[in-house]
């Protein structure tokens, strides 16, 4: 909670569906019903395309309450899953892309966003032309990683070539945040920490602290992970596994 990953936007998806199950949604209360038949009233169930919209139209309202001025994007992809793309404020739902295995390190260093934000602001005006560059890089990045993610195919058959391009990105990204001013101390020590196993890794959210996210490529041994884990909790940091590109909220039933 509070570390950039969006935990207050699962929090409001959660309880809206959860709410929503309970008033018995047409929808909703009809695929309970039918994996209650089919499971023996155990299980997951998927939530309709319609019924999800609602969820995230009223999720949005609570991330509102919390944050103000929210983008909307951290409450989309929790309803819908997978990956999502921002540019210029409209959101784009990438319904497959291929999910990555990535690991999680949280700083536990505490970070002002409003802060971060007015600093990136001062940078912008004392070095337009360097700064604006620099986002013109970052809009690269991001359309490069998506094509490489909606390329099932290309990725089944040049799985390492691939990932290879993922992690690059993922070092280049970093680089632009350090260079507008965001990146700290924790995070950088984190990324040196990871290099040491060739493994590449970014701040999250409006860095500043908050948590750092590692690529975890499909051929790194169990082992190989474990020592990654240990060096950076000897150092004082957290580490969770997790995935990007999986599917969103649904309900469980019989748990």
């Amino acid at each position: 909670m509070g570390a950039g990953l969006g935990s207050s936007a699962s929090f409001c998806v959660s309880l809206v569906a959860a709410l929503f199950a309970m008033t018995n949604m047409s929808a909703l209360n009809a695929s309970l019903n039918d994996n209650s038949e089919r499971n023996h009233g155990v299980g997951n169930v998927n939530i309709d395309e319609k019924d999800l919209e609602l969820v995230n139209k009223w999720a949005f309202k609570g991330e509102t309450i919390i944050h103000g001025r929210p983008s909307g994007i951290d409450n989309t992809v929790s309803t819908f899953g997978y990956v999502v793309k921002v540019k210029s404020g409209h959101l784009t739902r990438l319904h497959d892309s291929i999910p990555l295995k990535i690991l999680l390190t949280n700083t536990n260093v505490g970070r002002n966003t409003k802060a971060l934000v007015a600093g990136v602001g001062e940078r912008m005006q004392r070095h337009r032309k360097a700064m604006t560059a620099v986002f013109e890089a970052m809009e690269a990045i991001t359309e490069e990683l998506v094509e490489i993610l909606q390329s099932a195919s290309k990725w089944e058959s040049h799985r390492s070539e691939q990932e290879g391009k993922v992690e690059e990105l993922v070092e280049i990204n970093q680089g632009c945040l350090q260079s507008i001013g965001v990146s700290h101390p924790s995070i950088e020590l984190i990324c040196q920490t990871t290099a040491k196993y060739q493994l590449r890794s970014k701040l999250t959210g409006a860095g500043g602290g908050g948590c750092v996210l590692t690529i975890i490529p499909e051929g790194l041994g169990l082992k190989t992970l474990e020592k990654v884990k240990k060096d950076l909790e000897d150092q004082g940091f957290q580490c969770f596994e997790a995935a990007i590109g999986v599917a969103g909220v649904h309900l469980v039933q019989g748990v």
